[in-house]
């Protein structure tokens, strides 16, 4: 996963209607990827694009986070 990033992008699942999620992917302007924190885990789900950042980068530090391919600055 060295050459992975982290995307936030909505939560599709019907109970999670509004929120946001992060995933693994290859790139930042990629258009697939994998949860960073499984469906059927606790957590996951932000209502805010930040708290998703920021739970990601908890996980995973100095991983690149984006949203709509730009980096998502947390400070």
């Amino acid at each position: 996963m060295a050459d992975q990033v982290i995307q936030i992008w909505e939560d599709l699942h019907e109970e999670r209607s509004g929120f946001y999620r992060a995933f693994w992917c290859d790139s930042a302007d990629a258009t697939t990827g994998c949860p960073v924190i499984g469906y059927a885990s606790a957590g996951g789900s932000h209502r805010t694009i930040k708290a998703a950042a920021r739970e990601a980068n908890r996980l995973h530090p100095g991983v690149e986070i984006y949203r709509n391919g730009k980096e998502v600055k947390l400070s």
